[in-house]
């Protein structure tokens, strides 16, 4: 029995109207069903995982850490300066840009929060990349403020937390320390303490509410110019640093680019990569993301296993079938490939409906989002104001907090690892298969027709 016949006797297993109401090959169905469903949750998490993680990493690596940060802790403006011009003439780099970083608070009328104020060049906002691909303006004019307006640009968690639009004015407290001998370590319970601290309060006009879509970036965030911060550089727990950025951040020559702007810059800096500053942020998302699809093929390894039960039910139905091929010359191994075939067809067939499936759900995974929360705030709408009596107070219900997640959910689809859960998928068709298969090929003609008379 060659292969083209264990192809055809396949073929007839699967299609014959004879046996079309059989219970086998409705448990085939079945199995098929539960594969295709198995994949669709799977293809989705993959897929929405990937742009969750690539998106949030996309927006810590360009706008918080950059791809290499050179740490300085020089309280002279004109050294971060230089050494940005000077990392730019090594070859490899794009981009760097002086920026100090403070801690600070932010007040309006009688409104007040904590930010992070960030001194940078005006002119990134709109030269830089990543700049001009992550933040989209909310309220006001960016323009405004690249102009060279005094002004200040803040986040959008921050512009709600204030009470805050564009046009307004807050107030930025910093505090200031002074040490008469920076080298003489400072000693907190000492009556000779050379450290005096004292505020400072300045005045912003709100140029524009930016966003870059996360909101744990823009609840922090207050951008003012890198010349209007150099009176910051003095201020307690002072981040100043190069910010510098490369071709690509997951490049395999980034650790090397790290090296030759440690050696330009020299002993005054201290450089770090993007992955050593947020590398338990990004192995969270890596190790939450394995988990969740480790569960779901999981779940897809058992619906696999409903192959093998609709094939043993199948080889019971087929067994007079079997034994007259077996008497016409047909070898157990021709049998056996057969019912292979069949459950390989059964994977490929749960491919087809699932991964299909899946992709479109990812695809339109915001649209799914936004009208489920209108659905579900429609009938809570009716239930608070048929329980409560009035609507003014009902707070609406949303599926993802954008806390944790970004605004729209980005999708990129990881073809790679498609392909490698469609061929892990049908290992493990055939797998389920290889059972019923074997004892499929091992019946005796004689004893079966003998018993089925």
């Amino acid at each position: 029995m060659n292969l083209k016949s264990s192809f055809l006797f396949s073929k007839r297993i699967l299609f014959s109207k004879s046996q079309g109401t059989s219970v086998a090959k409705k448990s085939l169905a079945g199995a098929v069903l539960c594969i295709g469903i198995s994949l669709v949750p799977l293809v989705a998490i993959i897929t929405i995982s990937n742009g969750m993680i690539n998106g949030i990493t996309a927006r810590l690596v360009s706008l918080s850490s950059s791809h290499l940060e050179a740490v300085c802790n020089s309280k002279n403006a004109r050294v971060l300066e230089e050494a940005a011009l000077a990392a730019k003439r090594i070859p490899g780099i794009s981009a760097a840009y002086p920026m100090v970083s403070s801690p600070a608070m932010a007040m309006a009328g009688k409104n007040r929060c904590g930010v992070t104020l960030r001194a940078l060049p005006k002119n990134i906002f709109e030269e830089d990349s990543s700049y001009k691909k992550l933040f989209f303006t909310e309220d006001g004019n960016l323009a405004d403020f690249v102009a060279g307006e005094k002004g200040a640009l803040i986040g959008k968690g921050i512009s709600e937390r204030l009470g805050v639009k564009a046009g307004d004015t807050i107030r930025v407290v910093n505090v200031l320390s002074n040490r008469s001998n920076e080298h003489e370590p400072s000693d907190a319970f000492s009556s000779s303490n050379s450290i005096s601290i004292r505020p400072s309060v300045s005045s912003y006009k709100i140029q524009a509410v930016v966003s870059c879509g996360y909101q744990e970036l823009d609840s922090l965030w207050l951008f003012i110019d890198f010349e209007d911060g150099k009176k910051i550089i003095g201020a307690t727990q002072t981040l100043n640093a190069v910010m510098i950025e490369t071709a690509d951040a997951f490049s395999a020559e980034l650790p090397s680019l790290q090296k030759k702007v440690q050696d330009v810059l020299g002993g005054a800096f201290r450089v770090y990569r993007w992955d050593q500053l947020n590398r338990a942020q990004y192995e969270n998302f890596s190790s939450t993301k394995i988990l969740l699809v480790f569960i779901q093929l999981l779940i897809v390894l058992v619906a696999c296993v409903n192959i093998s039960s609709a094939l043993i039910m199948l080889v019971l139905e087929r067994r007079r079938e079997i034994a007259i091929l077996k008497s016409l010359g047909a070898s157990g191994g021709g049998i056996s490939a057969s019912f292979l075939l069949v459950g390989f067809s059964c994977g490929v067939a749960g491919l087809l409906f699932g991964v299909p499936l899946g992709l479109f759900l990812s695809v339109n995974i915001n649209g799914l989002i936004r009208f489920s929360e209108t659905a579900i705030n429609f009938f809570a709408r009716g239930l608070y104001f048929f329980a409560r009596g009035d609507i003014m107070n009902f707070k609406e219900i949303h599926l993802l907090d954008e806390t944790y997640y970004l605004k729209e959910i980005p999708v990129e689809i990881p073809f790679g690892e498609l392909f490698f859960i469609g061929f892990l998928t049908l290992g493990l068709s055939l797998l389920a298969s290889l059972l019923p298969a074997i004892k499929a090929g091992k019946q005796r003609p004689l004893e079966i027709l003998r018993t089925t008379g």
